[in-house]
């Protein structure tokens, strides 16, 4: 009986073997998959805690440095003026500034007259103003006194009277760029633009490009490199002499030319003005009030109707 008893007992449990052991199983799958995921969970977390505390992180005036931000040292020149405005706000995007970061970092690169400056400035304001004083607040003043308008004026004047003597493409390029960021009044469109650039080349430029065939500033850049190019090479076959290096066929026509620049006039007969060194008839304007052009008040020469009407007639 006994041995009945532990027969049927046996095959009793090895019957329930196989489900007890997928209970097991499934048991312990849940322990696991609830472990695993509650790990997940704070891994995300941290990863999260992580993320925001980098996007919040407060830039440091060290870091702002380390961005290597070019220093001013009180030029009055509206072009070195705008370009350290440029490179200095560049350099606060880089470096993930606060709103109130701005003013205190760039016066930090002022240095010699630029410093100056800010030191008067800043006495002014008093020391509550400057605590809060906005970017834009500490840009309207600076520009005022480094880049005045009078000194606006001046490269205007100089952008119309712009001409290639020297220079390389590279060269002159860099100059008009400079200079035709000031001048939207005269050359505020990509066609005005292209025309003044044209007409301050050299003639053995203009002649081989036309500005008709170009919708960009930069294809006519283009085109004039690629000019230069063919010119070098055209005087290292010697198909083309270096003016300076050319001598005269016409001494009399030269010692002409001679006379005439010792009797203080061009070939055209106009004298050579006594004051600037420039060729006009009649009275001198230099000094006096009004346009050096037309006499009359009212407008400066750069902005003289009969000067722009010349200019678009290039």
């Amino acid at each position: 009986m006994n041995e009945r008893i532990g027969e049927e007992v046996k095959k009793a449990i090895e019957a329930s073997i196989p489900r007890l052991a997928q209970e097991v199983e499934g048991q312990v799958l849940e322990v696991v998959n609830k472990l695993v995921m509650s790990q997940v969970e704070e891994l995300k977390e941290m990863i999260n805690e992580l993320q925001t505390k980098k996007s919040t992180r407060r830039c440091t005036y060290k870091e702002f440095m380390a961005c290597n931000p070019l220093p001013y040292k009180g030029e009055i020149d509206p072009i070195a003026c705008q370009r350290w405005i440029s490179s200095t706000k560049a350099v606060f995007v880089r470096s993930r500034y606060e709103v109130e970061d701005p003013v205190m970092f760039a016066t930090g690169l002022l240095q010699l007259q630029a410093k100056d400056w800010w030191d008067a400035y800043s006495k002014e304001l008093g020391d509550d103003k400057v605590q809060t004083l906005t970017w834009q607040e500490f840009k309207e003043p600076f520009l005022k006194y480094h880049s005045p308008q009078s000194a606006i004026d001046k490269i205007q004047e100089d952008f119309l009277c712009l001409r290639q003597k020297d220079e390389t493409i590279d060269e002159i390029t860099n100059k008009f760029l400079d200079k035709v960021k000031f001048c939207g009044e005269i050359a505020g469109t990509e066609r005005l633009r292209i025309i003044r650039y044209h007409a301050m080349l050299k003639a053995e430029y203009r002649e081989f490009v036309n500005p008709s065939k170009c919708e960009t500033l930069n294809e006519l850049i283009d085109w004039a490199r690629d000019r230069e190019i063919e010119i070098r090479r055209q005087i290292e076959r010697g198909e083309k002499r270096v003016a300076e290096k050319t001598t005269n066929p016409n001494p009399s026509k030269e010692a002409k030319y001679q006379d005439q620049s010792k009797k203080g006039k061009t070939s055209s007969g106009i004298p050579t003005c006594k004051t600037y060194g420039k060729h006009h008839s009649g009275e001198c304007l230099l000094g006096k009030k009004g346009c050096y052009k037309c006499g009359q008040e009212g407008h400066p020469y750069y902005r003289c109707p009969k000067k722009f009407k010349s200019v678009l007639q290039l």
